[in-house]
């Protein structure tokens, strides 16, 4: 085979690849590349998207049944002064609509790497000349995908359930909440990837981080009736203010400009600091497993 004379060679005598692109930090195409692989995985199995459109409502009935049981009415005084809000059905699917994106976060983006190892593509995948930041938001971006489309299957399914309704004449503001905290949850992602890198079998992990979550995220009650310490806890979470703004934009209809405002740049802010994190976390488990030669390891 003709050999280029310029071209640079191994102490082999074999030829030295130079056409392969330098890493960058983040390369969209790779990313949708992966993101497609992902969907087209998905899709194959699209009864998949209703199953896990409909689960959720057996996990909120025993909720919606235990207020009604305690209260008798769909909602009682108590819960109006501490949440704001007279309805306690349509507030509890709110947050379930809502926490299915940290519910995605923690157990899909978090786990790609886990399941790629399974596959055994793990290690060609990390020799390959693409940053891991782009595979990772790659994952992001199709298990986002595949759980909005859930997301909406559990808010309509559940809307005809329970006979409620919403306003969707601020939809806007909603989906510009929703991408923040979304953007959020990925650098969120990224650091629980690091973790799973490092720890390996992610069930105990992944678990003990969702069920923290799922207990200090206002989900079925109001953040202010959780103690102090963890009500601090709880804002530390994306999907707190963001059920707390859906919810009077989707409910009410209405959101006061401040608060409005003010919430858009705590998130912004939750943003950051979890981008910053995640993606120290991730960079510092991807050279703790390299140094130790276990990333292939079970």
């Amino acid at each position: 085979m003709h050999q280029d004379a310029a071209s640079p060679t191994t102490e082999g005598g074999q030829r030295e690849r130079t056409d392969i692109p330098p890493r960058v930090l983040l390369d969209w195409r790779a990313a949708r590349i992966f993101a497609e692989k992902n969907l087209m995985i998905s899709l194959r199995y699209p009864a998949n998207i209703i199953v896990w459109g409909v689960v959720p409502i057996l996990w909120l009935a025993p909720y919606v049944l235990m207020m009604t049981a305690l209260s008798g009415s769909a909602g009682t005084i108590r819960f109006q002064e501490l949440s704001g809000f007279d309805d306690f059905v349509k507030f509890a699917i709110v947050g379930w609509f809502v926490y299915q994106y940290v519910d995605n976060a923690i157990w899909s983006i978090g786990n790609n790497f886990r399941w790629e190892q399974f596959s055994g593509t793990l290690e060609p995948l990390f020799v390959a000349p693409v940053s891991r930041v782009s595979i990772l938001l790659g994952a992001a971006i199709s298990d986002t995908v595949f759980t909005t489309l859930s997301a909406v299957v559990l808010l309509g399914t559940s809307c005809v359930l329970f006979g409620v309704s919403y306003s969707f004449v601020m939809v806007a503001p909603v989906i510009l909440t929703l991408l923040l905290m979304l953007f959020a949850l990925f650098g969120f992602g990224f650091m629980v990837a690091g973790l799973i890198l490092v720890f390996k079998d992610p069930s105990v992990l992944t678990q003990l981080v969702d069920t923290v979550a799922f207990t200090v995220t206002p989900v079925n009650y109001p953040v202010q009736a959780l103690p102090p310490y963890a009500r601090f806890l709880a804002y530390l979470v994306p999907a707190t203010i963001a059920m707390e703004v859906i919810r009077h934009l989707l409910i009410d209809a209405y959101i006061e400009m401040s608060v409005f405002l003010t919430s858009i740049m705590f998130l912004l802010l939750l943003l950051v600091g979890f981008w910053v994190v995640g993606l120290a976390a991730f960079r510092y488990a991807e050279r703790w497993t390299k140094e130790r030669g276990s990333m292939g390891g079970f």
